[in-house]
């Protein structure tokens, strides 16, 4: 039986959503009973999250310095995260309960369960999901499916429409935990549904 263990590696996600995920985290850990004691403190956590959004912000209007300004946060973001990572690890010593509540991504075989352009986190909630992406150009909306299993089915007519978003995030609600289930999206343009991303699937918390 593969070990479940907290993933730590954040290299490769978009900064948008690196953000969104460090701030989902200290949302979880902020008064969780498990981690009385953060060790890097979320306060400096907090300060770098703040910071790369400035920074990004900043980057994204063109501005050269800022660009630099921008990957050093980045940096240093990563690094936090990595060590507080390892302590949410060592903390929880492999038991799942106390790794979700820190709001880490949790894995249990070495296929990643966040990519470039998709990512999907445990929700607020027990029995919620949280799922995004990177914005598709001129897109008007996204469609949002799931399929209850570990195996993505090939035919479309497996998966159930979960939601339609304007926004390229959504959380899907009253989920059975425990439970395995893909997640894939499409984007909407003028004309028509893309093509489907490629699945993701999770153990609803």
């Amino acid at each position: 039986m593969i070990k479940k263990r907290v993933k730590i590696n954040f290299v490769r996600i978009p900064t948008e959503i690196i953000i969104e995920l460090a701030r989902y985290i200290i949302s979880k850990m902020t008064g969780n009973m498990y981690f009385l004691i953060p060790d890097p403190p979320l306060a400096e956590l907090i300060a770098l999250v703040d910071d790369l959004e400035v920074k990004n912000t900043l980057a994204l209007e063109g501005r050269r310095q800022a660009r630099a300004e921008k990957k050093d946060a980045r940096v240093l973001l990563n690094e936090i995260l990595h060590r507080l990572g390892l302590y949410v690890s060592k903390i929880a010593n492999g038991n799942e309960t106390i790794m979700i509540s820190s709001g880490f991504p949790v894995s249990k075989d070495p296929r990643p369960s966040q990519r470039k352009d998709f990512y999907v986190i445990y929700g607020d909630k027990q029995g919620s999901i949280i799922a995004g992406c990177v914005a598709f150009p001129k897109a008007k909306s996204y469609v949002w499916q799931l399929f209850y299993g570990a195996n993505a089915p090939d035919a479309d007519d497996q998966w159930i429409y979960a939601d339609v978003t304007t926004k390229r995030k959504t959380v899907l609600k009253n989920l059975d935990s425990g439970t395995r289930v893909c997640v894939r999206y499409c984007a909407v343009t003028s004309k028509g549904m893309m093509a489907w991303s490629n699945p993701i699937d999770i153990v609803v918390g």
